[in-house]
């Protein structure tokens, strides 16, 4: 459906320009993370990141043969692999203690800037379901 796309469309764009926000705040507090949080389980799609996906005619694929509590597939060195937009949501919107006592502080203009685009998106978000059949 045009409707669907357009609205996607908008999704990956609001992602875009999400993502160096919150690479900003990342890239300070995850490198030294004892704990890391991207487990396989989390980058497993759900519906709604299927609708999304399937709307940019992207395919949604997942490796279900992976342990769960593994570490996840698309975690390297330098990050996750995937652009924001192709991941699940979750992992946009997961943070840990850690980065939500440092990103205030960091910088309050660009945690609020963040936090206004994670309000859209999950305005857009919720436009997209409602369009489902």
């Amino acid at each position: 459906m045009k409707k669907q796309k357009d609205i996607a469309l908008q999704i990956k764009e609001c992602f875009e320009e999400l993502s160096p926000l919150i690479e900003y705040f990342t890239s300070e507090v995850c490198p030294s993370c004892q704990s890391v949080c991207c487990r396989h389980k989390h980058s497993l799609y759900d519906e709604e990141d299927r609708l999304f996906l399937q709307a940019l005619s992207v395919k949604a694929v997942n490796n279900l043969s992976l342990d769960p509590e593994g570490p996840c597939e698309f975690l390297k060195e330098t990050g996750c692999i995937r652009e924001r937009w192709q991941r699940p949501f979750r992992c946009t919107w997961y943070f840990c203690d850690a980065l939500l006592q440092y990103m205030p502080e960091a910088s309050g203009r660009r945690y609020r800037e963040m936090v206004n685009l994670l309000n859209k998106l999950i305005s857009l978000r919720r436009r997209l379901l409602s369009t489902k059949p």
